[in-house]
């Protein structure tokens, strides 16, 4: 009877084991970003006074599928964040110039854009009339990778595992009156968080993250800090000058 009781006590010290372990292995997350970004010309008040339409983005290849989901992402988050900056998505501001004819113009001044880096003003001064805004954000994917590996193993039963995903995206805010850029920024976000299902980091949540830290650099009221559910505010410094930090 003794070395029954003791081997069933042996069998729940081993299933708690096990169970602790996971619990103290899971729910962890992990986020590393470099911030760079440049105040230009616009100024504290400049986008609640006159608002910001979103562009089509532009997207490395095989990255195009993502274009209008960054687009989504950012102008969400930009929405939650600053609540007095009048914010027109992607879809509105395509409704807008498919409207107003504009879309032949529209799509000559994309496809220049792609290969000049230069948005032609006198079309760019027509998209921000018909979307009833002054700036224009035109956002650029350059990478976006999402891997996973185990992170701890016991008795050779795979627990847990460490998703991870990268990005990188740079944004420019254009001035529609004078066809100048008024800001710029871009980050490189690293996230890594630990689960034991089989759930991989989305590119929604790695989006909103990289539009959290370059938001929170515009000029302007201070941004709500609901949307990071992380916690912790990024450190950048202005004119090219990048910081890194890591969150736990």
């Amino acid at each position: 009877m003794k070395m029954v009781t003791e081997s069933r006590l042996g069998f729940r010290f081993f299933g708690m084991l096990i169970l602790f372990t996971a619990a103290g292995c899971t729910g962890g997350s992990q986020t590393q970003f470099d911030i760079e970004y440049t105040a230009i010309t616009l100024s504290t008040n400049d986008l609640k006074a006159g608002g910001i339409g979103f562009l089509t983005p532009a997207a490395a290849t095989k990255l195009e599928a993502d274009k209008q989901a960054l687009a989504q992402s950012f102008a969400k988050t930009l929405q939650e964040m600053r609540p007095d900056v009048e914010v027109v998505s992607l879809p509105a501001l395509l409704g807008a110039v498919n409207t107003a004819d504009l879309d032949q113009q529209y799509k000559e001044m994309y496809r220049d854009y792609l290969e000049t880096s230069i948005l032609e003003g006198s079309v760019l001064k027509q998209v921000g009339e018909v979307g009833d805004v002054r700036y224009l954000a035109q956002l650029s994917l350059s990478g976006f990778e999402q891997t996973g590996f185990k992170r701890l193993g016991f008795l050779g039963l795979r627990l847990i595992e460490t998703k991870q995903a990268n990005m990188r995206v740079f944004i420019q805010i254009w001035d529609s009156h004078t066809a100048s850029v008024a800001w710029e920024g871009g980050t490189e976000m690293n996230y890594a968080y630990e689960t034991s299902k089989e759930m991989p980091v989305t590119f929604n949540h790695v989006a909103r993250l990289a539009a959290e830290r370059l938001f929170s650099q515009l000029p302007g009221e201070a941004p709500s800090q609901e949307v990071d559910q992380l916690g912790t505010e990024p450190v950048a410094r202005e004119s090219g000058a990048g910081s890194l930090r890591a969150e736990r």
